[in-house]
């Protein structure tokens, strides 16, 4: 499967403690974006972390869709220096995150495959005691 560009749902949303990392990486645009799956705030890091999960019955947002930015890129040369640069941060060699594709849904209604920065699923029971649950799918308006 080929990816358009990147999903971010975080600290790398525009107005987040990482988007100046990932400006660093050349994004030629954003848009506001949605991607099916569970979210949470884990208190103790104060990140967001995300399950993705099947593809919810009605349309976002809502219960089972996650609020977030789908971030574009030149070609796929500058989205794979973006993605050697940002998997450092996420921590993906530690297995902090896993970068996996995700559906992605675009507020003009246009589909796309993206890269995210997920956190493994096998872990999601540690998420559901540690973490707290965002049913609205925004970290960003939780922290506000």
């Amino acid at each position: 499967m080929d990816s358009d560009g990147l999903f971010v749902y975080g600290t790398l949303r525009e107005g987040g403690s990482n988007r100046s990392w990932l400006n660093r990486t050349n994004p030629i645009g954003h848009t506001l974006a949605h991607t099916p799956g569970r979210i949470f705030h884990l208190p103790g890091v104060g990140v967001a972390a995300m399950v993705p999960g099947p593809i919810p019955e009605t349309l976002p947002p809502g219960p089972g869709w996650v609020v977030g930015e789908f971030i574009g890129y030149e070609d796929d040369e500058a989205l794979d220096y973006a993605l050697d640069n940002l998997d450092q941060l996420e921590g993906v060699g530690e297995g902090q995150f896993e970068r996996k594709w995700v559906p992605v849904l675009l507020e003009s209604g246009q589909t796309y495959a993206a890269w995210a920065y997920v956190f493994p699923v096998e872990r999601l029971p540690r998420l559901e005691r540690e973490g707290v649950e965002l049913p609205n799918g925004d970290w960003v308006h939780y922290l506000q």
